[in-house]
């Protein structure tokens, strides 16, 4: 072939390949083709274009294109021409550009397998075309569409299409969410039947349909299928067509509006409650603005104070403010900037010369945005109420003065009466027992012996007065130590074991071994003390009298139980109150002074426990005392 031939065919080459290249650059295409044999690529012009790359300075480079697409775009590459090659047949797939900045983001590649003569695959060959805009076209058609279907199907409004000449087009779903009516319940006019008898006018707006640029806006009542009527706004205008100017179609859009409705009619009845309550209201209600000049005030500012706007204007109402109130109100800040109210209590003067306690409450007020709008003061006359307290607090301090001579009284009588009564209870204990020889007649023992026993009584008594009386004050203290609780039970069987034998009763005593709890141990018994003491005093001979202890968790519960007389139900609730007795024998009931319970409760509750009283008469009593064993961090509890 000579010179002349190859000169040619390059020169068919070139105009081929520039023919091929503007076709690529018209249709916005790009090829490429991979040879199997030598492994190369070849990326044609268009190619570049798309890929936005100069073919001088990015020679083709697969790893670098894959580089340019996202992870799964490559793995979709990779399968689709091992495909081909393995089926020697055509392929397509579609790539996703990893990174915004490219041109060409979406592309669809459509390729063909390349045999040689022995019909093994050659070389891959394939078109590549940018299909970005069309994609996004279709996807925001799609989405439209779908905006379209949830405003028209999801929406809250009830959108209906009319022709021009009245025929029903298309109704949303929303007439049957909200109304209960189908399509065919308001076809032809069909909604009139459901059209509240009082909204006739207002929905006969509907009925001229517009046909010009107008938009007619009705609000009405139409009947739920459940029976009960709910608010429309309906807004009903004319769709012209672009093209010729004629009527297209008539839109209705109807929002259900009653909650709007029962808004405005409860703001409506809050309005007249306001100028009621206001004008009616015992209540001073004064409004401020910022510069603290009243913008309201209401009537009931002339009958509870008996003053006018003008006299409490700027300030002027400290001017009837009592004389030992103005301090504090001087120190409150107005106008009062912080969120939180505040109230203050004082005494103004009326026009009549007497003075009225008020109780004002003052809050700022605020805008939506925080501007600082003034604040409102809303006064109430607490005069009958103030005059209750200082009443009720006089009184108190009357009780408080008497209760505390009262027990200055009974220590100071307790000390008294003590210091004889130890005289005679010690002269009589050595005249029973003749410590100085025989008195000369068994009479005068008798007697010493009677003494002896009537001062001991006697100290007993005082000595419970004076416990009770340290309590009522609140100055007996308690010294808690480990206390055993079998030891402190076995002391008060020893002691009035004697006494329980000479009444002809049997005292028994179980449980509690191993016992022990934070306690005073003076009070413990105390406690037994009096619980037995009063059951031996109230059974009758032939009786008995138990002590029983066990441990409940936390605590220890003591039961003395007898077999005596009984207390009547009604009576039950008087017990543990000092002096109070509810025995009906005289002979009984003088042998005490009714501390003894009150002490057990007091002492009980100092020890953090609580007294409990079962009784049936005739039948016998059972007074339980629960105690902490712990009462120390019962208490800090």
């Amino acid at each position: 072939m000579s010179e002349d031939d190859d000169a040619k065919r390059a020169a068919r080459l070139k105009r081929i390949r520039t023919q091929f290249d503007l076709a690529e650059r018209a249709a916005h295409i790009g090829h490429w083709r991979y040879d199997l044999t030598a492994n190369t690529y070849y990326w044609s012009p268009g190619l570049y274009r798309l890929l936005d790359e100069d073919p001088s300075a990015r020679p083709p480079d697969v790893d670098w294109l894959f580089s340019q697409m996202t992870d799964d775009s490559r793995r979709v590459i990779e399968k689709a021409m091992a495909e081909a090659i393995r089926t020697r047949s055509p392929f397509s797939y579609r790539t996703y550009a990893r990174h915004e900045s490219r041109a060409a983001q979406i592309v669809d590649t459509q390729g063909e397998v390349e045999l040689d003569d022995d019909g093994r695959v050659a070389s891959l060959i394939a078109v590549c075309h940018d299909v970005t805009a069309q994609v996004r076209a279709e996807r925001e058609r799609e989405d439209a569409q779908a905006m379209y279907r949830l405003m028209t199907e999801q929406s809250g409004d009830i959108i209906i299409l009319y022709s021009t000449d009245g025929k029903l087009v298309f109704a949303s779903q929303a007439l049957e969410r909200l109304t209960g009516r189908t399509v065919e319940d308001i076809r032809d006019g069909g909604y009139k039947r459901f059209i509240h008898p009082s909204d006739y006018e207002q929905a006969q707006k509907m009925m001229s349909r517009p046909m010009d640029s107008a938009i007619v806006v009705a609000t009405w009542r139409i009947m739920h299928r459940d029976g009960h009527y709910i608010w429309l706004e309906t807004t009903i205008r004319t769709v012209y067509d672009a093209a010729t100017g004629e009527p297209k179609n008539v839109i209705s859009v109807s929002r259900d509006v009653s909650a709007r409705v029962a808004a405005e009619e409860a703001r409506r009845k809050a309005d007249e409650m306001y100028r009621v309550m206001t004008t009616e209201a015992s209540d001073v209600i004064l409004l401020f603005g910022p510069d603290r000049r009243i913008l309201f005030a209401s009537e009931a500012l002339e009958r509870v104070m008996g003053r006018t706007v003008a006299e409490i204007e700027n300030g002027g109402w400290l001017r009837f403010v009592h004389s030992e109130d103005i301090g504090p109100l001087l120190k409150l800040e107005l106008p009062p900037r912080q969120r939180e109210p505040f109230t203050a209590s004082y005494r103004l003067l009326h026009r009549d010369g007497r003075y009225v306690w008020l109780e004002v409450n003052t809050r700022a007020r605020y805008a939506a945005d925080g501007t600082y709008l003034g604040y409102i003061s809303v006064g109430r006359d607490v005069t009958a109420r103030k005059t209750q307290e200082i009443a009720a607090m006089e009184a108190r301090q009357r009780a408080e003065a008497a209760n505390l001579a009262k027990s200055k009284f009974l220590a100071n009588m307790s000390h008294e009466l003590r210091t004889p009564l130890n005289a005679i209870i010690g002269f009589a204990d050595l005249m029973k027992s003749r410590a100085f020889g025989p008195l000369g007649n068994d009479r005068y023992e008798s007697y010493a012996a009677l003494i002896y026993d009537s001062g001991q009584l006697l100290l007993d008594l005082i000595t419970d007065m004076l416990d009770m009386a340290k309590i009522e004050a609140g100055k007996l203290e308690l010294n808690f130590e480990r206390v055993d609780l079998a030891e402190t039970i076995g002391d008060v069987v020893r002691l009035l074991d004697d006494r329980a034998r000479m009444a002809g009763l049997k005292l028994v005593a179980n449980g509690a071994e191993r016992t022990s709890l934070l306690a005073d141990r003076r009070a413990m018994k105390q406690i037994l003390i009096n619980l037995v003491g009063n059951a031996i005093k109230f059974t009758p001979s032939g009786g008995e009298v138990r002590i029983a202890a066990a441990q409940d968790g936390e605590f220890v519960r003591l039961t003395v139980s007898d077999t005596g007389i009984g207390i009547p139900p009604d009576q039950i609730g008087r017990l543990g109150k000092p002096f109070e007795q509810v025995c009906d024998d005289p002979k009984l009931a003088k042998a005490g002074t009714g501390l003894g319970l009150a002490l057990v409760r007091a002492l009980s509750e100092m020890h953090g426990g609580t007294l409990r009283i079962e009784s049936t008469e005739h039948v016998g009593t059972d007074v339980t005392v629960t105690l902490a064993l712990k009462p120390a961090q019962r208490a800090a509890a």
